[in-house]
């Protein structure tokens, strides 16, 4: 990885959402290894060498229904054509001779195409119902191209494609295309570790009573389960008390076995903030100012552990700009340490079921969830309350609409980017 202090190192004014990613991309590499896993093992980890086919899929030409397999030059033009039926081709089993014109052959989905007698193979196939059988013979209509209902080898990947390119999270349907290369195992980055903590004496696990004016931890939970759904190794520390030298000592131990350390809130300036100066006392951390909302002030730094920069993410206190900024920003962070390439989530262009103004220059999400107008266009209704610390707002919303640092003002029909949850927290 490139020296964290370069590229999470403060920087005069505040940065937009495309410039602080930008300085990740160029800034961070990969920190964890490979390793070879049975590709059953495999969804949702993230490979680690271009996948190239070995093989032509599929291997063979082969019959993609159930039906009748010709010559098409011994078809008549214009009337239906009668032949013999002199074989039966299943899948799995190939025809003990070599295939001759003037024959019809039944053959199944799936099933290999014969050789030829003189090298020119049967290259034509009826579907099952086209044919009328009568005893053994078969009568099949005009009209049929040639080439039909038959699947040439190779019609999907040749030999030498690059089928899976390095850095890309797999998914179920990247696991099938790996299994019809024949790949039992794969190649994958290691899970990236994390620890993740909090601290404060008023906050408590759930399941406690609650005394002394304490809360739940909230964001603690929240970012767990967002490290679960990426595949990390998780380290739960707990909640460290705000004290200096137990927050100084909790950071030394995590830092010892770990890629990545997060929190949130405690790492401002305040007399009961340890965090900033536990840090600072083993690595460096910076504030960023981002042009966005919610969030805004991220704590960028890392911890050393020997010579080794583990990199520190402090995220904000409040329960919906810690999910905003986990998503924007610490997700790219995590997903480039863990050798992801695929950083960014996938943006949709829906209509605004409400009107909005918002200052220019900075950022803006929106909760919002979709609902159907009477023609049925799926509309994106923002949540009628915008504080950072309405955790319903966020439970009753489907995704965010993302504002960008040009616009000032929305109105109801306007096109809108939208970012559904399922895609920013997987």
């Amino acid at each position: 990885m490139n020296n964290l202090n370069d590229c999470f190192a403060s920087v005069s004014g505040r940065l937009t959402m495309a410039e602080a990613v930008g300085r990740f991309v160029n800034g961070i590499l990969p920190v964890v290894g490979k390793e070879n896993i049975p590709l059953a093992k495999a969804p949702g980890r993230i490979l680690s060498a271009d996948l190239t086919a070995r093989i032509t899929v599929p291997p063979r030409d082969n019959s993609a229904v159930d039906g009748y397999l010709v010559y098409f030059d011994d078809l008549a033009a214009d009337t239906a054509t009668t032949l013999p039926l002199t074989g039966r081709i299943s899948a799995g089993h190939s025809l003990s001779r070599l295939a001759r014109k003037g024959e019809a052959l039944s053959i199944f989905t799936g099933a290999q195409i014969p050789l030829g007698e003189d090298g020119d193979n049967p290259d034509t196939i009826f579907m099952l119902e086209d044919g009328t059988r009568e005893g053994n013979s078969v009568s099949l209509p005009s009209g049929q191209e040639r080439g039909a209902n038959l699947r040439k080898a190779g019609e999907d990947v040749m030999t030498g494609d690059v089928v899976l390119k390095e850095g890309r999270r797999l998914r179920p349907q990247d696991i099938g295309m790996a299994a019809a290369l024949g790949c039992a195992k794969i190649s994958v980055r290691k899970r990236l570790k994390v620890a993740i903590f909090s601290t404060g004496d008023e906050i408590c696990d759930p399941g406690k009573r609650l005394k002394n004016s304490t809360i739940y931890d909230i964001n603690r939970y929240t970012l767990l389960s967002l490290l679960q759904n990426l595949g990390c190794k998780i380290t739960d520390i707990g909640i460290l008390p705000d004290n200096l030298g137990d927050i100084r000592q909790g950071l030394i131990e995590a830092a010892k076995n770990n890629d990545l350390l997060i929190t949130s809130g405690g790492v401002s300036k305040g007399e009961e903030d340890h965090v900033r100066p536990a840090v600072e006392s083993l690595g460096a951390l910076h504030t960023w100012n981002l042009l966005i909302k919610p969030g805004r002030p991220i704590a960028l730094g890392h911890v050393l552990d020997g010579g080794r920069q583990v990199p520190l993410v402090g995220l904000p206190g409040n329960p919906v700009a810690v999910l905003v900024t986990f998503i924007r920003i610490a997700r790219p962070i995590i997903l480039l340490l863990a050798g992801s390439t695929q950083i960014e989530p996938t943006t949709y262009s829906v209509p605004s079921g409400f009107s909005f103004e918002k200052k220019p220059g900075r950022r803006e999400w929106l909760r919002v969830r979709l609902q159907r107008d009477r023609n049925s266009v799926l509309n994106a209704i923002k949540y009628p309350l915008d504080g950072s610390g309405i955790l319903t707002s966020m439970v009753a919303s489907d995704g965010l609409a993302e504002l960008s640092e040009e616009t000032t003002q929305v109105s109801e029909g306007d096109m809108i980017d939208y970012l559904p949850f399922s895609e920013l927290m997987r």
